[in-house]
Parts: structure tokens; sequence; C-alpha cells
């Protein structure tokens, strides 16, 4: 469940209260891998690659190599999906009353969905497409202000693309192999 008023990721426009987050009470976290798609690239766009990127004939454990792509070429994406072999840990670093947090706690986030969107599990409750905007990327990306109270401390999810190449074959490859900002 989103924040009330807001709904997902393509609603960073509005301003959302924070006391309006909705916790589904799940007593342990999400059983993994966990996946979904995140909604940030569409099926179609062409993207160029970023780096040489290797191609694997599935995103799952038993994956093999079937390939890599060049950078500069435009691949299309077929397919975009997080997966959650392991959730990115978040510590609370200071207290978050609308969510029940305490200085020290840990948040799990099972997906960033961008704009500051996230899937998230504490203590006992289950975020779906929450407002995530309080927590700063490892890199110091992220959250900016007064309003940050979080920060991830491991990173754990990876975002696969399925991708057809100018050849015309298709297979995965992660998503740093490619230049999503150019995907619009």
């Amino acid at each position: 469940m989103a924040v009330t008023g807001c709904s997902g990721p393509g609603a960073h426009k509005c301003r959302c209260g924070l006391g309006q987050y909705k916790c589904v009470a799940i007593s342990n976290p999400p059983k993994l891998p966990l996946t979904r798609a995140s909604g940030r690239v569409s099926s179609g766009n062409l993207v160029p690659v970023a780096q040489l990127a290797g191609v694997a004939d599935t995103w799952k454990p038993t994956r093999r190599e079937i390939g890599s792509v060049q950078a500069g070429t435009m691949v299309e994406v077929l397919e975009e999906l997080i997966v959650v072999e392991a959730p990115d840990i978040v510590w609370v670093s200071r207290p978050m009353e609308e969510m029940k947090l305490h200085e020290g706690d840990t948040i799990l986030r099972y997906a960033r969905l961008g704009k500051g969107w996230a899937d998230l599990w504490a203590n006992g409750c289950w975020y779906k497409q929450a407002n995530a905007d309080f927590i700063v990327e490892p890199d110091g990306a992220g959250c900016g202000g007064d309003r940050c109270s979080a920060k991830v401390t491991k990173m754990g999810s990876l975002w696969w693309f399925h991708i057809k190449l100018p050849n015309g074959k298709t297979g995965w490859t992660l998503s740093q192999c490619l230049d999503l900002q150019a995907a619009g």
C-alpha cells in the first residue's frame, strides 16, 4: 500500500504527509528471492549499453553466459525485473514516528522503484510502494536536507533486463551495464 493520497512511483509531485504510511502486518520478512517489475523502463525502449555487458540465458541462479554486447550498442528492453536475493539493509539514524522506528532499528528495502519510492519491511510491517525519500544511499545520493533519517549500509537487490540485441538474439543483463538515463 502506498502513502495515502499518493499512488506510487509516478506520484513524486504530490505532497504526502509523514504520518500516513500504511503498515500491512506480516511478522517475518518476505521469502526470497522476491521478484517484481519496477515500472521505471518500458518494454520496447531502446537503450545504449554503457559498458561491455555479459548476456545470460536467464536472470535465475542457474544462468549461463551466452554472449556479450559492446558499449555503445543500442538494445531493446523486452522486460525489466528487480530480483531480491537479499534485501538492502537500511539503518535508522534518528526516530521515525510515522513508522514507529527508533535510532538503530533496521529497515529491509526490497525494491527501489524510483523517485524515492520503495517496498520496505520493518518491525513486522510491510510497506508496499512507500515513500522512502528519507533514505541516503551508500554513495550519498538520495535524501537531502532535514528529512534524512536512514542510510543504506548494505545493498542486496539486482535489477535485471531482458534485452533484444541488434542481431535479434535475446538474453538477460544487469542494469549497471545499460545507460538508463538515455531511456527517458
